[in-house]
């Protein structure tokens, strides 16, 4: 009589159903993420330092997960091209964009599924600038994110630019600031 292994038995697939796709598992991370987020604002009273550092360390991860091409030099283009494919489509995410010049463009994020679906859409605004940042600066560390209107309502407008002045490079800075006017504004 033989008697079962006490070991698991390696290389047996499991069924299809206890595979979870890349993408669910890309959102899952992304709910994760932007969970902690919150976590942190709720425990620094308000710091929005922390939930933009949350969100461009997971649009660094993002990046070298799902973007990220060997010695690759990236045109705003096909920065755009391949984020949607990757990332900004499986997170249904959804927008347009125009192209300002070829180191430029403008995005117009129209429905961010994290901002709809909870009751912290401001934080949730931070954390998709913070994502997209992250991003962004992954492929051009020279470049700025630009936040021309984020924050009240449903859509967010970003101007990409992969090589930022000066004055661009405050950027950062000046949402943290927006964000705590904001709130102040948005409390009872």
């Amino acid at each position: 009589m033989r008697r079962p292994s006490k070991h698991p038995k390696v290389g047996i697939a499991g069924s299809w159903e206890d595979e979870v796709s890349d993408v669910e598992q890309m959102r899952r991370w992304h709910a994760s993420a932007f969970q902690a987020a919150v976590e942190k604002l709720r425990e620094s009273h308000g710091n929005a330092e922390t939930v933009m550092q949350t969100g461009e360390a997971f649009g660094r991860g993002l990046f070298s997960q799902k973007m990220q091409e060997k010695n690759h030099q990236w045109t705003v283009a096909e920065w755009l091209e391949k984020a949607e494919e990757n990332v900004l489509g499986p997170l249904r995410t959804e927008f347009t964009f125009t192209r300002n010049a070829p180191d430029a463009a403008t995005l117009f994020i129209e429905r961010d599924p994290l901002a709809s679906h909870t009751k912290e859409s401001t934080v949730a605004s931070l954390f998709m600038y913070g994502v997209m940042r992250g991003l962004f600066q992954s492929a051009f560390p020279e470049g700025e994110l630009l936040c021309k209107g984020a924050f009240r309502g449903d859509s967010s407008e970003f101007i990409l630019k992969a090589h930022a002045s000066q004055s661009d490079h405050s950027e950062r800075e000046r949402v943290k600031r927006l964000f705590t006017v904001v709130k102040k504004d948005q409390s009872p």
